[in-house]
């Protein structure tokens, strides 16, 4: 996780103590089912989707502590993919560049839409948010995030994976391409 985004959520957490104990509680639990999540999905090199998905929902609804209103997230999941095998940390860290560059950047926010479907013998994922993509803008941090993503899926899957980010009406689309061999 983010040096940042650690720093952000306890902050976001801490204004919550006093205006809405109950909401901080809820805030806290998330950041430590996702530190926790995040530990362990560290050492595996693969896990089932659904706990990827579990570690990306704690996340954004932390995220969403911080952003309010301006933040808003929808998944659309077959769920038949849940306990399909997925590289741990690959989709958090997709999403966590989008909410980064993407809704940080806007005054308005904008959202983060996940799908994950099964196209003939692959899982395909997508992640769109509201921004734009501008490759030769990015950050150092990010670019080397998305080339780390694209070497290990070549590791891991040879050609048959793929990671691509481009814009698509008016919003950024990452799309993650998995073999589902079984």
């Amino acid at each position: 996780l983010n040096p940042h985004f650690m720093f952000n959520a306890t902050n976001s957490i801490r204004a919550l103590v006093d205006e809405n104990p109950e909401k901080a509680k809820v805030g806290i639990t998330k950041l430590s089912n996702l530190l926790r999540s995040t530990l362990i999905a560290g050492k595996k090199d693969l896990l089932p989707f659904e706990d990827e998905l579990d570690i990306v929902k704690d996340y954004l609804d932390l995220e969403k502590i911080r952003f309010e209103e301006r933040l808003n997230f929808s998944f659309d999941i077959e769920p038949e993919l849940l306990k399909r095998n997925f590289p741990p940390l690959l989709l958090q860290t997709i999403v966590e560049n989008a909410v980064k560059h993407g809704i940080s950047s806007l005054s308005k926010g904008g959202r983060v839409f996940i799908s994950a479907n099964m196209v003939e013998n692959n899982m395909i994922i997508r992640v769109l948010n509201s921004g734009k993509y501008n490759p030769d803008k990015r950050s150092k941090s990010t670019a080397i995030g998305i080339e780390n993503s694209i070497k290990r899926l070549q590791i891991m899957f040879g050609d048959q994976a793929h990671l691509k980010i481009g814009n698509h009406a008016g919003e950024v689309r990452t799309t993650i391409t998995l073999p589902l061999n079984e």
